[in-house]
Order: structure tokens, then sequence, then C-alpha cells
């Protein structure tokens, strides 16, 4: 089957999140459209680089898989909207900056709203389809 890979932001997905939850939410991009939102959370409030992976990377990728009207959206730090309703996927960073609990309750709030949510590392894998090949952490 080959090498298996995995990546810091999938084992931050392990670390600080709920791992499942991550991996179940990047399915979610199978079923986006064009008229899909999405929401792209930062736990940091750096400036943007040039090469951004949460401001240009992905937005980019997204746009490439599923075209260019799907919405992008950005939060960063503790802008963090309560209602994510209308939102069909949150992605969020590795959440270096945050403790485990700050970022489970995000991820409980998106579950209970019936909002998928995943990591960035897990997006990317999915996007560049060797997800199959990432080992995911228990």
């Amino acid at each position: 089957k080959g090498t298996l890979l995995t990546s810091f932001s999938v084992l931050f997905a392990a670390y600080k999140g709920d791992i499942s939850v991550f991996r179940r939410g990047a399915d979610k991009l199978d079923s986006l459209t064009e008229r899909s939102r999405v929401l792209i959370a930062e736990a940091c409030t750096h400036a943007p680089l040039t090469e951004d992976i949460g401001r240009v990377k992905i937005p980019a990728m997204l746009r490439k898989r599923i075209g260019p009207g799907i919405t992008v959206e950005h939060v960063s730090g503790t802008d963090f909207p309560h209602d994510l309703r209308r939102y069909d996927l949150v992605v969020h960073c590795g959440g270096c900056m945050f403790n485990r609990r700050f970022l489970l309750s995000r991820a409980a709030l998106a579950q209970a709203q019936g909002v998928a949510m995943t990591n960035y590392g897990i997006l990317i894998a999915k996007l560049t389809g060797i997800l199959d090949k990432i080992v995911l952490p228990e």
C-alpha cells in the first residue's frame, strides 16, 4: 500500500481536538457546491503572510476543486461566530494557540448545530487525495 503519512496539523487534530469529528468533517467536501459557504477559523491573530495557508492556499484549493463561486469567510482569535448554521463546513487551524478544551468546545458547537468541522491538515489531505494514506492517531 505504500508509505503512510502524517503531518503537524493531523497530529494537532488528535492532540487538541477530536480526530474522528475532523475526519468525518472532511467528507463534507464531497457534497460542497459553488453555493456552499465555508468558514476558515484561525486561533491566532497574526498578520497574514503572502502565502498564508488559511487565507490563500486553502481557499484556492477549495475554489479549484469546487468552483470559483464557493464562499469562503475567515475569522481569527476569539472572533468565532456562535451561530454556525449558515456554513456548510468549518475548517479550523491546528489550534496550537488554544488549549484542548477551547478547541473541543468549538467542535461541539458545530456538531450541535449540524455543521461539519475539520482541520487544515485533514482537509488538505482530502483535497490532495491522500487522506487514505494518512495515519490518524487515536
